[in-house]
């Protein structure tokens, strides 16, 4: 729900149907989506793609507005002030579960990787996906601007079970991902 005030979220089962309301202000999305950040792809593919069930039908394509109405110079910047918390970290747990063989715990620290650098990427390009998971991932492939080999590493880290095959394509992917941003003198 986007409303004036805040509104407490709720959670209900309706028979066996967990349902959850989440909302968030007017004012909060719209500086979110006028000043991006980590959470901009998120509620920019929202607006994008919102349903209005009750209200003014032609809010989201107002709040989708000021989305594509960013500048690039505010998407960089963006990048380069979140950069240390996209990637990174999440990148190198994979080589600590590897070193703790803690082989259970590598593919939740996969899946952050490619979510974390889903979102540098939109930064970077500037724009948005509109799915989750695997599919946004996907969606992202086709972005102008990506590490070399993005989509067949990404893939292949997301399916395989192999430790040692993620830790090679990971090395791989994470340098060409610096090198990206080297270029693009986002570092």
């Amino acid at each position: 729900m986007i409303t004036k005030e805040e509104v407490p979220k709720k959670t209900f089962l309706k028979g066996l149907v967990p349902v959850t309301t989440n909302s968030i202000t007017e004012k909060r999305l719209c500086g979110i989506l006028e000043e991006p950040g980590v959470e901009w792809p998120f509620y920019a593919g929202l607006v994008k793609n919102l349903v209005v069930l009750e209200g003014d039908a032609s809010k989201p394509e107002q709040y989708y507005d000021l989305a594509r109405r960013v500048r690039e110079e505010k998407f960089r910047r963006a990048l380069k002030e979140n950069l240390s918390e996209l990637v990174f970290e999440s990148s190198g747990r994979i080589f600590s579960c590897i070193a703790r063989k803690r082989y259970e715990d590598i593919y939740c620290a996969v899946i952050e990787t490619l979510l974390e650098m889903k979102i540098a990427l939109c930064l970077l390009n500037c724009t948005h996906v509109n799915h989750d998971y695997f599919e946004g991932l996907q969606e992202s492939f086709k972005f102008r601007k990506l590490p070399e080999r993005y989509p067949v590493l990404a893939t292949k880290m997301w399916k395989t079970r192999d430790p040692f095959c993620i830790a090679k394509n990971s090395r791989e992917l994470i340098r060409n991902y610096l090198y990206l941003l080297k270029s693009e003198e986002i570092i």
